[in-house]
């Protein structure tokens, strides 16, 4: 079955076109982060809903919106979470398989690592792509990839103390380690023709170097 995939949009600063363009084709239904409504409507990307507390939609922007008949406003206040995490929240509830997420990049970097640490809160189905990489929470069912070029960079980070990691086909394997927050995931390189990561208790964020 194909995977019903959701794009949010973020309100921060976009990877190049070749990044987000497939990622708008692929979309079932696609979301801006109030913010983002401008950015959406400058590149002529058909959003479907927007989201979120709507203290970041010019008046100007607000009424183009409007002339669009299939737009819905979702009005969400309550700061208990952040306008991404309502996003993702609500694209799970509608039934969503799969979720990406570009335009978390830019601005305050406390914000960029609150997107990031977003992915902590949802289902791993959720992946961030930046301009240099993508990032995601891995599945507690292990990851395997061998679609990945080789020599692509790579790091690989806890959250919290994750036990039991075993990682093949890089430069820097590792065999049922215990992983703390820290700098010991950074950079590795993929050298085999699959990726594979494996834990047993934790979280792990991976990201994988375009």
């Amino acid at each position: 079955m194909a995977a019903k995939t959701y794009l949010i949009v973020a309100n921060g600063l976009w990877p190049e076109e070749v990044v987000w363009k497939p990622l708008v084709q692929e979309a079932v239904h696609i979301l801006a982060c109030d913010g983002a409504a401008h950015q959406c409507l400058e590149h002529k990307i058909p959003i479907d809903t927007v989201i979120g507390d709507m203290d970041s939609i010019s008046e100007e922007v607000r009424v183009k919106l409007l002339q669009q008949s299939r737009l819905q406003f979702l009005h969400q206040d309550g700061q208990e979470n952040n306008d991404l995490v309502k996003a993702i929240i609500w694209s799970v509830d509608q039934g969503a398989t799969k979720i990406e997420i570009f335009g978390i990049e830019g601005g305050d970097i406390a914000h960029q690592f609150a997107a990031i640490l977003a992915l902590c809160e949802v289902p791993s189905n959720t992946r961030l792509h930046t301009t240099k990489s993508t990032i995601e929470l891995l599945e507690k069912t292990g990851y395997r990839n061998c679609s990945i070029e080789k020599y692509t960079s790579f790091s690989l980070f806890s959250i919290g103390t994750v036990k039991g990691v075993n990682l093949t086909g890089a430069k820097w394997n590792l065999a049922n380690k215990e992983v703390r927050p820290g700098t010991q995931g950074l950079h590795n390189r993929v050298e085999s023709d699959c990726l594979e990561i494996e834990y047993t208790s934790g979280q792990l964020l991976l990201f994988l170097d375009r």
